[in-house]
């Protein structure tokens, strides 16, 4: 459904991304897990086009491009097939949530107010959102704007949602409502990758897991192969380290 292969990203000197090649299916999840610095981000950045990468080929669908010299008009066409969930949410901070959500439907969509009024209000409503729909995002717990975040990326109904450490700007108490609901797009069959500090969810949702570090990927596998008998001693460095904390 979505591969890039060979992919490169620097910034000046620093050399990011170093030749990754990276796909996921229709229905699967892919939990991209690593230390800090290890280019998950940047990889979620590059597919969806919000950095310029250096060197790279993706084909998405029926299109395939060089990721490197590819035009507006084309990134637009294949953002109408991705979402994005920041980690930091990225909410119109002068919009309710109701609005927030319907914003991308009515602009860059073209679907009249009511029809995108009643999406909107119906991916609320999936979210457990529905009752907050008229609220700001300053009067919702972060918690709360990630799922109103949630939310706006599944009213467009993408080929594929992309998700940049959401619980990681939540408190603790607050990771499990987003994960629940994640959790339920999975059981759902929404074609996922996401970046991720939450192992244990990982392990439970994943159709399979990519370990990364330094740039590249590691080792990948299915989330049992990965949690339960790695490959390579990295991999089993990192969960080591983790299991200990």
């Amino acid at each position: 459904m979505l591969e890039v292969t060979d992919l490169h990203k620097s910034f000046g000197t620093n050399e990011v991304l170093k030749g990754i090649d990276f796909r996921i299916d229709k229905g699967e999840v892919v939990s991209v897990i690593g230390p800090s610095g290890s280019g998950k981000t940047t990889l979620l950045r590059c597919i969806s086009f919000l950095e310029k990468v250096d060197r790279g080929q993706m084909t998405f669908g029926d299109f395939h491009h060089d990721m490197a010299h590819i035009s507006s008009r084309e990134i637009r066409r294949l953002r109408f097939d991705m979402a994005f969930v920041f980690q930091s949410f990225n909410l119109f901070r002068n919009m309710t949530a109701l609005g927030n959500v319907m914003e991308g439907l009515v602009t860059a969509r073209r679907i009249d107010k009511k029809s995108a009024e009643k999406t909107a209000l119906e991916m609320l409503d999936r979210v457990g959102m529905s009752n907050r729909a008229h609220y700001y995002p300053d009067q919702l717990s972060g918690g709360q704007q990630q799922r109103v975040a949630i939310a706006r990326a599944i009213a467009q109904n993408p080929q594929v949602i992309l998700f940049d450490e959401p619980t990681s700007a939540l408190d603790p108490e607050l990771t499990g409502e987003v994960l629940d609901v994640m959790k339920k797009l999975a059981e759902d069959g929404t074609t996922m990758v996401i970046v991720t500090h939450e192992m244990k969810f990982a392990m439970d949702v994943s159709s399979r897991v990519v370990f990364m570090e330094g740039g590249l990927v590691v080792e990948q596998g299915t989330a049992l192969e990965i949690f339960s008998s790695p490959k390579e001693e990295r991999t089993r460095q990192f969960l080591h380290h983790l299991t200990d904390k």
